[in-house]
């Protein structure tokens, strides 16, 4: 038996599975998901209880995972699910939440 080679979309999945093992991040995708908008940093962060930099920090980890995109709009920036990446690689996930 010999084992495969690793493909771009098991690389995305570490990302993913590294992304979703912090308990914040998954209040943040919670709140992402019953929001179902853009959100702006301090909504999210006023929502789990952290600060704006710190919301910041987590954030960039789970657009680094694809499991969020940003939208710039001027100097403002929110943040929305990727529905299709969860429905892709965690089909079921948003709805346990």
């Amino acid at each position: 038996m010999t084992i495969e080679q690793l493909t771009v979309e098991d690389e995305q999945r570490v990302k993913i599975f590294k992304a979703l093992a912090e308990v914040k991040r998954i209040e943040m995708i919670r709140y992402l998901h019953r929001h179902d908008r853009s959100n702006t940093c301090g909504e999210i962060g006023e929502s789990v209880g952290m600060d704006k930099s710190n919301v910041s920090y987590h954030l960039k980890i789970l657009y680094e995972a694809g499991l969020i995109k940003v939208i710039r709009n001027g100097q403002n920036k929110t943040s929305e699910l990727r529905k299709d990446v969860f429905h892709q690689f965690l089909p079921g996930f948003l709805d346990s939440l």
